[in-house]
């Protein structure tokens, strides 16, 4: 379930849209820019989506400008699983200080189940250099999460590291940490990722789960 962009944060699923960075220009003008991947197990925030299955996923972002952004992104859920849409809107921009900044909603949406499964968040980011830490309160039922994240480039490849928490919105039984490493390169104008999660649960009759995620993207 993508928030925030999808490039190397984007392999592991954890941060599920990345719509613009904390760093964008309030000043930059509208731009329409588009993103495809093929991965081979859809993970977010720990956890597979897919049923370790395969997945194609794709979406559009539009930058209307002074900090404001829309969006949408989906992806396939395996053989039987149908299909995930996501829709969003943000708002970023950046201190003086450096500080960024990041506040946005987003409505997941599924096609199987009619629609039993649809939820939303908003959520509240904040980042310095390579740190940031985002802070996602789901609307009604819906759990809350919050993540934190490290990013830097070594000899041109991107390493991120990621750390998680879920948290049910009545108790903490069915809640559970996410924990993530990946590794992003870019050749021959496209995007190559390896991602590593695992999760731990809060309930001992909860199983974890280990995941390891390639994806090849491109970005228009």
């Amino acid at each position: 379930m993508k928030n925030l962009t999808k490039k190397l944060l984007l392999i592991t699923g954890l941060i599920v849209m990345s719509t613009t960075s904390f760093a964008e220009d309030k000043a930059e003008v509208s731009a329409v820019s588009a993103n495809i991947a093929i991965v081979n197990d859809y993970v977010w925030r720990g956890k597979t989506q897919s049923d370790d299955k395969k997945a194609i996923q794709g979406g559009f972002d539009w930058g209307v400008g002074n900090g404001f952004a829309l969006g949408i992104w989906g992806s396939s859920l395996g053989t039987d699983g149908g299909s995930e849409f996501d829709y969003y809107g943000a708002y970023s921009g950046e201190l003086d200080n450096g500080i960024g900044y990041e506040v946005g909603y987003i409505d997941y949406r599924y096609s199987k189940d009619n629609g039993a499964a649809d939820f939303k968040e908003a959520y509240v980011g904040g980042s310095y250099g390579d740190f940031s830490l985002t802070y996602y309160r789901g609307r009604k039922e819906a759990a809350n999460y919050v993540e934190g994240n490290y990013g830097t480039s070594i000899t041109d490849v991107d390493f991120s590291l990621t750390l998680g928490k879920y948290s049910n919105t009545t108790d903490n039984t069915d809640g559970y940490k996410v924990y993530g490493l990946s590794l992003g390169k870019s050749y021959d104008g496209l995007d190559y990722a390896l991602g590593f999660t695992k999760t731990k649960e809060n309930s001992s009759t909860n199983e974890n789960e280990k995941n390891t995620v390639f994806s090849v993207s491109k970005s228009f």
